[in-house]
């Protein structure tokens, strides 16, 4: 009998197990390659306890991004300043307004941004410029 481990056996069904395996992942993560967010600014008057990094953004209900930022604004020390990244085919109108939303019982915070008539226009974002402000309640 052979004690010897074929290496170019053993590499090519590791690579065969991997690769399908890491395809099936990015499928379900519904990751998009092809389509950067967009990036907006949401300030809050009050306490935003509870909401995090990686936090999720919700349009009346449908996840539609994350928050990758919170800070103290440093223009107004009163507020804080809140940048989420919303996917690029999310109709944010400029009379959109963001709350605060708790999950269950564990207190867990998320974005919720909801109004937003047909009749208004776009709240777009321009490349190279701050990011536009969704108001906030």
């Amino acid at each position: 009998m052979e004690t010897r481990a074929s290496y170019i056996l053993v590499g090519s069904f590791v690579l065969g197990f991997v690769a399908p395996a890491f395809g099936f992942v990015v499928w379900l993560a519904n990751v998009r390659f092809d389509e950067p967010p967009k990036h907006y600014l949401i300030y809050f008057e009050g306490s935003v306890t509870g909401l995090a990094v990686a936090s999720p953004v919700r349009y009346r209900g449908v996840p539609v991004g994350t928050v990758v930022d919170i800070r103290i604004d440093p223009e107004n020390i009163e507020r804080i300043r809140v940048a989420v990244d919303i996917s690029p085919d999310t109709p944010i109108k400029t009379d959109t307004e963001a709350t605060l939303g708790l999950q269950g019982i564990t207190g867990i915070a998320y974005i919720l941004l909801s109004g937003g008539t047909s009749d208004q226009p776009s709240l777009d974002t321009v490349p190279g410029e701050a990011p536009a402000v969704i108001e906030s309640r």
